[in-house]
């Protein structure tokens, strides 16, 4: 099934459009339920004035030669074609509808990692989030990913809270089944698992996270994605994929894009190149059920 046949799994739920609030957040309560909680970031600035073969990626850190080390010999490999598919790709957990070919589940993986390293060299994640996340898309940009609408909500939650619920709730409705699957997915993994590592070492520090989820499907004749970041800081550390008992201030960027395939192919050999060996190590399939 695709997304273009999916129907709703929450027929009786109303939904947003992502420059509106959302009014299904169980128990979050919406920054005094004001509209200044939500503000739409058309505006923003996420292209970048520089050429793609300026952008460069941070050197091997030693958590990248730890995970090197310790990943297995063979390629990381995805889902067959014709089937929905997951992967934790560095600090992000990616999904693939089913109608998608093979060379663009590729390009749209190696383009978010490229992304997220190429940000990584200019700012940390974690202590400059805003700054990392602008040369995060901005990076995309560069690559041939065409941002279609953006928003920003700021929410504080007590536990307990259904992060899968929760993260759906952002998304447009026709990735629902997706967003849903590839979360309960990974939320299955153990701690111990390559996927869960890389993605841990990448999203958390200490008690504070950045975790970014994207499902793609492909519209006409390219792909399309909706990202969803969220900014974390909790109560207290945790572990674990979005499994927490927790209270936490959030705040979620909300962002729709379209790769232009004509763009990207004149740059995916480079991609290729500048990413190396790092796919192999900074991604883990996820398997669906």
């Amino acid at each position: 099934m695709t997304v273009k046949d999916a129907l709703p799994l929450h027929p009786g739920r109303p939904r947003r459009s992502l420059r509106e609030p959302s009014s299904h957040l169980g128990p979050l309560q919406v920054c005094a339920e004001s509209a200044a909680c939500v503000t739409p970031k058309s505006s923003m600035r996420l292209m970048m004035s520089v050429h793609f073969d300026a952008i460069t990626l941070p050197e091997l850190s030693a958590r990248e030669r730890a995970l090197e080390t310790a990943s297995p010999p063979e390629t990381t490999q995805f889902s067959l074609v014709g089937t929905a598919s997951a992967q934790i790709n560095e600090g992000a957990l990616l999904a693939f509808d089913s109608a998608l070919p093979k060379q663009m589940i590729d390009d749209i993986s190696n383009s978010l990692l490229f992304a997220q390293l190429a940000a990584d060299k200019q700012f940390n994640r974690h202590t400059a989030t805003g700054d990392w996340q602008r040369t995060f898309f901005g990076t995309l940009s560069v690559m041939g990913w065409i941002t279609g609408s953006l928003s920003e909500r700021t929410e504080v939650a007590a536990s307990p809270v259904d992060w899968a619920e929760l993260i759906t709730s952002y998304m447009p409705e026709n990735v629902d089944q997706l967003v849903l699957s590839s979360i309960a997915a990974s939320q299955q993994l153990p701690t111990t698992s390559s996927a869960i590592r890389i993605w841990s070492n990448a999203a958390l520090v200490g008690d504070e996270g950045v975790v970014i989820v994207g499902p793609s499907y492909i519209s006409g004749d390219n792909p399309n994605m909706a990202i969803a970041l969220l900014k974390f800081t909790f109560e207290k550390e945790v572990a674990g994929f979005l499994r927490w008992d927790v209270n936490f201030n959030i705040t979620t960027s909300i962002v729709t894009m379209e790769l232009n395939e004509s763009i990207y192919s004149k740059v995916r050999n480079s991609v290729i190149a500048k990413l190396g060996n790092r796919p192999k190590y900074l991604i883990a399939s996820v398997p669906m059920k």
